[in-house]
């Protein structure tokens, strides 16, 4: 039996909208990534409200001008949202061209890396009460690590390997490309077998959302929520995002080479490491005296 697809049912283009993002589920994308297409395409279906053949590279020049108050960043998202939707409406034989080729889309300036001094992000740490080992452990963990705040509330007690002297855990990061992550820092690995002992996690989400251990893995919007409030505690002004930042500024000022950095923070491409490579006068200064010691010592 021939079922029929969603799509022959409803040609509308809030219809082929749905069947898109329904696409995107199948295809296992990213849930923030689902939220921001359906809205930014929600955005233009107020704009736009004639047929999904009807749009064209005029029609779309006349949305994007509409948006001109926006941050670059948010308009060349939409621009990426409605990319990709008429590409996928093409390659279903929706439409008969794809009208994107023809519009100039935003350019977006590789964003700067911006790490904090490493004493405010310990004020931070600080600023946690003691009772709360869980919030404690995760960002002192990415702090120490340069973990994506996703990476470790995704964490499970199964990608830890608390071998002695071999700590690590494994990562499944962005693109689904998995990882391994040396716990170099003696602190942080006591405070996670501590951690496990005092919770007896054998198993399942390793930063849980109920304090009785039941629950699944903790919200995104709680863990920022409680973030937040430790900086304001600390008196400092720092994104979790900036964690990461941090630490990587931190190996590179150390003299840590950058495919060691690259292979420690997920990046796919060198080009994204290459951001941190700005060390410090004080590194700078000190690996070229390294040099000169040796040259001089041949």
């Amino acid at each position: 039996m021939i079922i029929p697809h969603p799509r022959a049912q409803d040609h509308s283009l809030q219809g082929l909208i749905d069947a898109f993002l329904a696409d995107l589920e199948h295809m296992n994308r990213a849930l923030h990534t689902r939220r921001a297409y359906a809205s930014d395409l929600a955005r233009f279906a107020s704009f736009y409200t004639g047929p999904a053949d009807g749009i064209t590279a005029e029609v779309l020049r006349a949305f994007f001008a509409s948006l001109t108050d926006l941050q670059p960043a948010t308009r060349a998202r939409k621009q990426a949202a409605l990319a990709s939707f008429l590409t996928w409406a093409y390659q279903e034989e929706l439409i008969d061209a794809t009208p994107m080729a023809r519009v100039t889309r935003v350019k977006l300036d590789p964003p700067n890396p911006r790490g904090v001094d490493p004493k405010q992000v310990r004020a931070i740490l600080a600023a946690i009460p003691r009772r709360q080992r869980r919030d404690h452990l995760l960002f002192h963990l990415i702090a120490t690590t340069g973990l994506r705040i996703g990476e470790a509330l995704a964490l499970y007690v199964g990608d830890l390997d608390l071998t002695i002297d071999d700590e690590h855990l494994r990562v499944l990061g962005k693109g689904n490309r998995p990882r391994t992550i040396l716990l170099d820092d003696p602190r942080v690995v006591k405070e996670l077998r501590a951690y496990l002992k005092l919770t007896r996690y054998t198993h399942g989400p390793l930063f849980r959302a109920e304090e009785n251990g039941r629950g699944g893995p903790v919200r995104y919007q709680t863990i920022q929520a409680r973030w937040q409030g430790y900086c304001e505690a600390a008196g400092v002004t720092c994104t979790l995002h900036q964690l990461r930042h941090t630490h990587a500024t931190q190996l590179v000022n150390a003299g840590v080479g950058l495919a060691t950095i690259r292979k420690r923070l997920g990046h796919k491409n060198l080009q994204t490491t290459l951001r941190y490579a700005e060390q410090t006068d004080a590194t700078a200064d000190a690996e070229v005296r390294a040099w000169r010691r040796r040259s001089s010592q041949g």
